[in-house]
């Protein structure tokens, strides 16, 4: 092949991949959106064994838990020191 021919060539696969790994990205994040609220679905053996603390906990609404770390570098309060 000629070198324009094979520039083309490369050009061409290169563009196609691209577009397979950029459908395949959509497609997946498509998914999480779609499963997301089958995750949260609880069997009736686990509702079974729950207790009723565990049931009010799990009617909550927990879309938007967030773990908040405590501060581990505090101060103390305490303007003077004990004699």
């Amino acid at each position: 092949m000629k070198d324009p021919k094979k520039a083309k060539w490369i050009l061409g696969a290169s563009g196609v991949m691209l577009s397979a790994v950029l459908l395949t990205q959509i497609n997946t994040s498509i998914q999480a959106k779609t499963n997301n609220s089958n995750d949260l679905q609880i069997t009736a053996q686990q509702e079974k064994n729950m207790t009723e603390k565990e049931k009010k906990l799990v009617q909550l609404d927990w879309a938007n838990f967030e773990v908040q770390v405590a501060n581990q570098n505090s101060k103390s309060d305490r303007k003077t020191k004990r004699t």
